[in-house]
């Protein structure tokens, strides 16, 4: 017994040391390219990059440190978009130093710790805009209205002379063209061909803006003959 004992006071200093070490951003990006060891880093999303790749910027006081591959080991087989990671959120992440490219400073293949909400995190992904689509000036619904007002002023009368209404769906792309136009309900075959050929024809959004991108918006709207 007194053998056990004494073997395991000799563990603990090494079970203590194996422990991972917390750094601020600008420590984590002062490492050597050759430092093989994982380090924690704990700070806010900036910015998702890509929830594709799962890579973000991470925030603290001391810099701003870019996180790729992220993997929550807790929940092996789920990607980055499946995390409900946005920006705002407090993360404590854990991974190796290393230079991508010759130049790109990162943390690569982290992996999460911890995850805090931020504030905004319960809003919608359109409510988290940094700017929502804008048309002929106008954003946001104000914006959706202008072009409401627009699509009716140029539409034409049905070939069949059918009136009533039809919904189209459409999306505001990247550039700020119109894209995917589809009538998805109401309207006889004719009614429905001029409310697609109307709404293709439109003028270019502004573009939505998320964490510095343009992004895809997709809308509704009723076309009224």
């Amino acid at each position: 017994m007194k053998k056990l004992l004494l073997l395991l006071l000799a563990l603990v200093p090494a079970f203590c040391l194996a422990q991972p070490r917390q750094l601020s951003v600008k420590e984590f990006l002062k490492l050597q390219a050759t430092d093989t060891t994982s380090y924690l880093v704990q700070g806010v999303v900036a910015k998702v990059r890509s929830a594709t790749s799962g890579s973000f910027y991470l925030e603290d006081r001391t810099g701003t440190l870019l996180v790729y591959g992220l993997k929550d080991p807790a929940q092996p087989g789920v990607n980055f978009g499946q995390l409900d990671i946005v920006k705002g959120d407090t993360l404590t992440v854990l991974g190796r130093f290393t230079i991508y490219g010759g130049s790109t400073l990162e943390m690569k293949d982290g992996r999460l710790v911890r995850k805090a909400d931020g504030p905004d995190h319960n809003l919608s992904f359109y409510d988290r805009l940094e700017r929502k689509p804008a048309f002929k000036g106008k954003e946001g619904a104000d914006g959706l209205e202008a072009f409401k007002a627009w699509v009716q002023k140029n539409l034409k009368k049905a070939a069949d002379g059918a009136t009533g209404t039809v919904e189209v769906r459409f999306v505001v792309g990247r550039n700020g063209g119109i894209q995917e136009v589809q009538a998805i309900k109401g309207g006889t075959p004719a009614m429905r061909a001029e409310a697609v050929r109307v709404v293709q024809s439109a003028p270019k959004w502004k573009p939505a803006i998320s964490d510095g991108s343009p992004v895809r918006i997709p809308y509704t709207l009723e076309v009224r003959f």
